[in-house]
């Protein structure tokens, strides 16, 4: 689904999709199917915010450059993922969901458009 007019496009993930997604994250009962929903997620909403660093859970990288995360191609920075996270919001009415959303649209906000 097109998350400004509606229009079903092929990379865009289904509210059903996004659903399960924020539930594994949340829900799974290990913390590898959990870390699998995370990064499906983080590529739908981005925060901006983490490292590379953080998402693999050491403090430093041996080149010591900096290397850019995949976005989804409709998100162009940190507004275009909070008005992403929004449509969800309003969209879904699961409590994986809305948990996982809010939680990454604070995180966002705090840190970018505050």
């Amino acid at each position: 689904m097109d998350f400004a007019t509606g229009e079903q496009q092929q990379e865009q993930p289904t509210l059903e999709q996004l659903d399960t997604w924020c539930k594994q994250a949340l829900s799974s009962p290990t913390a590898e199917q959990r870390e699998e929903g995370e990064r499906r997620l983080r590529y739908y909403f981005p925060t901006f915010s983490e490292t590379l660093a953080e998402l693999s859970g050491s403090h430093e990288f041996s080149s010591g450059q900096e290397r850019v995360l995949a976005v989804f191609p409709a998100i162009k920075g940190p507004a275009d993922a909070a008005k992403l996270m929004t449509w969800f919001l309003h969209q879904s009415s699961e409590v994986f969901s809305i948990t996982y959303v809010v939680r990454r649209l604070r995180t966002l906000v705090l840190n970018h458009l505050a």
